[in-house]
Formats: C-alpha cells, sequence, structure tokens
C-alpha cells in the first residue's frame, strides 16, 4: 500500500469520523428537542389536573361558603336593626337635648 493510498483511507475515515460527529449532533438535538416537549406535555398536564382539582375543591365547598355568607349577612341585619331600634327610642331624647343647649345658647 502506497502513501497516496494510506493518505486516501485516512482522508476517508476522517470523512467517515465527520459524518458520524455530525449525525451524533443532529441526534442530540432531536433527543433534547423530543424531551423538552414532552416536559412541556408532562408539565401542561399537571397544569390542567391542578385546575381541575381546585375547581373540584371550590365546587365542593361552594355550599358552605354560601350558608356562611347568609348567617354573616343574616346577623349583619339583626344587629342593625336593633341598633336602629335602639337609637330610634333615644331620638325624642337626643332632640330635646340639642334643643335645650340651642335655646340656652340663644339665651346666653
Amino acid at each position: 500500500m502506497g502513501k497516496a493510498e494510506t493518505l486516501q483511507r485516512i482522508k476517508e475515515a476522517e470523512a467517515q469520523v465527520r459524518a458520524m460527529k455530525a449525525e451524533a449532533e443532529q441526534e442530540a438535538e432531536r433527543i433534547l428537542r423530543d424531551a423538552r416537549r414532552e416536559v412541556l406535555d408532562v408539565a401542561e398536564q399537571g397544569r390542567k389536573k391542578a385546575d381541575e382539582a381546585y375547581e373540584a375543591v371550590v365546587r365542593a365547598a361552594e355550599p358552605e361558603i354560601v350558608s356562611q355568607r347568609k348567617a354573616i349577612l343574616d346577623a349583619g341585619t339583626r344587629d342593625a336593626s336593633a341598633l336602629k331600634a335602639k337609637g330610634g327610642t333615644k331620638v325624642p331624647q337626643a332632640t330635646n337635648a340639642v334643643l335645650a343647649r340651642f335655646q340656652g345658647a340663644l339665651d346666653a
């Protein structure tokens, strides 16, 4: 085997190595893209499941929330009515007191 033939074989081997290296790099990039896509898909599925679980919890708690809201509003209405009634009985006394002070101020 001569030098020329040996050089030719070396060049062919180097070309094969470069081709194999390029192919391996392309394969690595494809695998990485596929893995990223799969991660995004898994994350999206996780988000969907979390949203569904959240909605289920909210739906399950809704009757209790409505009940508590009604109880709070009823208690507030009762308290407001009681304050109004209590204040209403003292309106004549307050009016007389204001009038007496005003009359005192006029007389002075």
